[in-house]
């Protein structure tokens, strides 16, 4: 065998090797990047309902400085402290989370733009909650800034979402192609609109010292269906919201469901119902149990679940080659 033929032989083995390798390393780089953003979902679920402890708990102000508390990295602890420390430590591990996301975005994925846009994005509107939440301390706990801080820890788990499918589709042509904008996806779009409309209403509610006032279930009090103050006209109308948002998701799952497309689809929506259906009891609950932390701490904890949730089957459902295979 001539000098050349084995350098051909070579070059090809070479090559054999080598393809594997790369797409091995690839598959890795998709699988701890999936891992990440998901672990980022959770984390920022369980953030956002560590903050509704905070705030149900009158633990807001348990450190009256920041970034820091009491002017200490790990301060010294009572109730107060403690609970409002680890919603902060919370938030560091997410943002920094999200930080490793990003860099791996750039570092690994440049080519798809898309994907590198909005793990940027969202490590931008980290680093903004995170900065909101520290100006709600300093100005001893504003109402329309603690509004405006829930509302965008809720955007980061419908942008991580985005991240997500961006990745599974790799081509940003690709993504173009698949958006599909039906019945199905409009509807679940529109459930996800009335529950972050309900969630801030609530949230702004409670800032605005009106989340106890009603006595009663569903409406405000058991003497009148029309409450008799500001407060409780706030109050309700936080529940008419979530009125429309039940019946709105309750519909829209059931569309999707009745549709038969992928598992994965039919199993979001059917635990969507299942969260749907949690969160119209712990909603009774609260007047029922005078208004308990740990029912008031659920009701937003599963309220961020069921956002969680329909931000994801609204992600999933946009796509058109997911309705049928992921």
């Amino acid at each position: 065998m001539g000098l050349k033929e084995r350098e051909e032989i070579d070059k090809d083995t070479s090559d054999m090797v080598s393809k594997p390798i790369t797409k091995t390393n690839s598959l890795n780089s998709i699988s701890i990047f999936k891992f990440l953003i998901i672990f980022a979902m959770i984390d920022c679920v369980f953030q956002i309902s560590l903050g509704g402890f905070v705030r149900v708990s009158g633990s807001g102000l348990g450190c009256p400085d920041w970034p820091l508390c009491f002017g200490k990295i790990i301060p010294p602890m009572n109730y107060h402290t403690l609970i409002e420390w680890g919603h902060r430590t919370s938030g560091v591990i997410l943002g920094l989370t999200i930080l490793v996301i990003t860099l791996l975005a750039w570092a690994t994925q440049r080519s798809n733009v898309t994907l590198v846009v909005l793990t940027t994005f969202n490590l931008i509107l980290v680093i903004t909650v995170g900065g909101i939440g520290g100006a709600v301390v300093l100005t001893e706990l504003e109402p329309s800034l603690r509004t405006l801080h829930l509302f965008l820890a809720q955007m980061i788990i419908l942008v991580l979402g985005f991240s997500l499918i961006t990745l599974l589709v790799q081509s940003p042509e690709s993504l173009s192609r698949n958006i599909k904008l039906d019945k199905y996806s409009i509807t679940i779009g529109l459930a996800a609109l009335t529950i972050i409309i309900t969630l801030l209403s609530g949230s702004y509610a409670v800032w605005k010292g009106a989340g106890t006032v009603c006595s009663a279930w569903p409406f405000c009090t058991s003497e009148s269906i029309f409450p008799k103050s500001s407060l409780g006209w706030i109050h309700m109308i936080h529940r008419g919201f979530s009125y429309i948002s039940v019946v709105v998701g309750a519909v829209a799952c059931y569309i999707v469901i009745k549709a038969k497309f992928n598992n994965t689809i039919s199993y979001i929506s059917l635990v969507t119902l299942i969260v749907i259906v949690g969160q119209i009891i712990l909603g009774a609950l609260n007047p029922w149990t005078k208004f308990e932390v740990w029912v008031r701490v659920a009701h937003l904890g599963v309220a961020s679940i069921l956002w969680g949730l329909i931000a994801t089957l609204f992600c999933i459902i946009s796509i058109e080659k997911f309705r049928y295979k992921i």
